[in-house]
């Protein structure tokens, strides 16, 4: 395994090093949890780190498996952080600047990374949507049932409370207005 922390066991160890050697010879790396395993960016590696420099990769992505052995279902949860930074001088003013946003949940990440060509086409190539899901497939193969993400279960909740509040308030100011007379 590339980054062990916690020996998982069962089908989480299963689940873990097929994701982990389906992996191999691509910018991720696989690293252990206590109930699951991140899949992210393996910026150890100056291999990788050259070539996600080279495509102005500018963001992380990290994929968060919690497996829930005894029920046979798993989640993934997607967080994406991008950083941006500047330095010079306009004028005779230095200046510095710098950014940083996260976002976690379900992300569409549809950029393709590439770099060299060879007749057949490009050496390296891959994609973060499909490295997800493959995980995905992976647990499915071995009998897992994926579930929502809690923070895709927590948004849906958030959307539905928003649009029953939507809907209810007004309907009982209206039915009260009308109970009372007023108009």
């Amino acid at each position: 395994m590339s980054g062990t922390d916690v020996a998982p066991t069962g089908v989480l160890q299963d689940y873990q090093w097929a994701v982990d050697a389906e992996l191999q010879n691509t910018p991720f790396t696989v690293t252990s949890l206590p109930d699951g395993f991140q899949v992210g960016y393996d910026m150890a590696d100056a291999r990788w780190w050259n070539v996600l420099q080279l495509n102005e990769v500018s963001d992380s992505i990290t994929y968060t498996v919690r497996v829930d052995e005894r029920r046979r279902r798993f989640s993934i949860t997607d967080t994406v952080k991008r950083i941006s930074w500047s330095a010079g001088v306009s004028g005779f003013v230095p200046r510095l600047s710098w950014s940083f946003s996260w976002q976690s949940g379900r992300i569409r990440y549809g950029r393709v990374i590439m770099l060299g060509t060879s007749p057949g086409g490009f050496e390296i190539a891959f994609s973060p949507e499909n490295e997800r899901a493959r995980i995905k497939e992976i647990g499915e193969e071995l009998g897992l049932r994926p579930r929502m993400s809690p923070h895709v279960r927590i948004g849906l909740w958030a959307a539905a409370g928003g649009v029953a509040i939507g809907l209810i308030v007004p309907a009982i100011i209206m039915l009260s207005l009308s109970l009372t007379g007023n108009h």
